[in-house]
């Protein structure tokens, strides 16, 4: 379920793949269920990396303060590194649908009874984590750019 799709215009695709693999640590398990605030991060070091043989995911390393933060996995294609997709991290893409389901129902539940002050509470979770992933994002566009020299 990628969201957002980033082109980067400025640079070669093999620039790009060496940036990327000079600056990712490399794990051989599937990003979902890794804790990116595990592992510190050093000044050339800034992702965990995965890698099959059709692409590369990239996870930023978090300072272990930034646990509250919602994760974004970057995937690039391995036969073009001139753009990526991102993704919520399994365990942050479960806490989105459940916020979703919970708001949808507790909509339904106000709607039908008129009363409008169980929504009001769901509505601020809904927004926290809003805010939280569009910082996360920012975070995660602010380290790729840098990395990869744009």
């Amino acid at each position: 379920m990628y969201f957002l799709t980033q082109n980067i215009v400025a640079k070669n695709s093999e620039e790009i793949e060496e940036n990327i693999r000079q600056s990712s640590l490399k794990r051989h398990t599937s990003l979902d269920l890794k804790r990116s605030a595990a592992y510190v991060a050093s000044k050339d070091k800034v992702f965990l990396g995965y890698e099959n043989e059709s692409k590369i995911s990239l996870l930023r390393i978090s300072a272990p303060f930034e646990f509250f933060l919602p994760k974004l996995v970057a995937t690039f294609t391995k036969n073009d590194f001139q753009k990526y997709r991102l993704r919520l991290h399994l365990p942050s893409l479960m806490l989105f649908l459940f916020l979703t389901v919970i708001l949808i129902l507790k909509l339904y539940s106000s709607v039908s009874s008129g009363s409008y002050n169980e929504l009001k509470s769901i509505l601020i979770f809904n927004l926290i984590f809003y805010c939280l992933l569009f910082i996360e994002y920012k975070l995660v566009l602010k380290t790729i750019n840098r990395f990869i020299g744009y």
